[in-house]
């Protein structure tokens, strides 16, 4: 792994004996599952910040079970087009801002043809638990606890950036992807999971997705991904709930009464493929 960068002095970081380490001196111990905390405290708006333990097991156990297939196999698709289109390039840079417990980028990397080409997979969360359960799992892929405001890439040093339903720094994805590389963004349509808002609130309304293109970027793809997913166990429709905001904004007795009866949703993605202009 070559393209991590020190996050306090900006400085590319190198292993050696288990510790990544910048010309500053500046150290970044490997933890045990093989990931490394590249958060610095003063970024931190929590003591823990992103994702608890409980909502990182409820996703993992949710996808793992294929209910989200369709979306994942759109992501690899993608990026497929896209390595066939640098004429195997030696080195591919894939990175997941915002990846979770992993299984998007695991899905991809399992799914596409490497070819002549040596593609690197890595990607980082804010939320410990969920890089300490993708690190363990996926030990070929490379893993940060970082921010997705302050990327602690090389500049220029990625082919596509994934990220889904996550916040992140349009000027940074811009600064790490490599001319012409893609950011792939999944965010929800208009009617992802209206179920919920119909068992949660009075009013329910739909989800309106930004239309504006990032400055730096051109438009290259957009699609839409719907599907309906049927959930007959009221475990399932707990983890997907707690995949959800509404699991924190919902009261006690709705989020029971959702759990219990709801059984067939609707998912409705909002895909697009956004090319870097030079």
């Amino acid at each position: 792994m070559s393209s991590w960068k020190c996050p306090s002095c900006s400085n590319v970081l190198s292993l050696n004996n288990q510790i990544w380490t910048c010309s500053n001196g500046h150290s970044y111990d490997v933890a045990k599952e093989g990931y490394v905390n590249l958060l610095l405290a003063q970024h931190k708006n929590s003591k823990q910040p992103g994702d608890n333990k409980q909502m990182v097991n409820g996703r993992r156990a949710f996808l793992e079970q294929g209910f989200y297939q369709p979306l994942a196999n759109s992501i690899s698709n993608i990026f497929n087009q896209h390595l066939a289109t640098l004429n195997g390039q030696a080195e591919v840079g894939f990175f997941d801002a915002g990846c979770g417990e992993g299984y998007y980028m695991a899905q991809v990397r399992q799914s596409c043809n490497q070819g002549d080409s040596q593609i690197e997979f890595s990607g980082l969360d804010i939320s410990k638990f969920a890089v300490q359960k993708a690190a363990k799992k996926y030990p070929n892929n490379h893993f940060a606890v970082a921010s997705t405001f302050q990327l602690p890439l090389e500049s220029s040093s990625q082919d596509a950036v994934l990220q889904i339903f996550a916040p992140s720094s349009e000027i940074e994805i811009h600064r790490v992807l490599k001319p012409s590389g893609i950011w792939i963004t999944v965010n929800p349509a208009a009617n992802h999971l209206y179920e919920f808002k119909q068992a949660l609130y009075d009013k329910p309304t739909e989800h309106k997705a930004g239309q504006v293109t990032p400055e730096g970027f051109e438009l290259a793809q957009q699609l839409n991904l719907s599907f309906v997913i049927q959930l007959p166990e009221p475990q399932q429709r707990e983890n997907l709930l707690m995949m959800t905001p509404y699991y924190w904004s919902a009261t006690a007795e709705k989020k029971q009464k959702l759990v219990e009866n709801l059984q067939q949703f609707t998912t409705d993605f909002d895909i697009k493929v956004l090319t870097k202009l030079a």
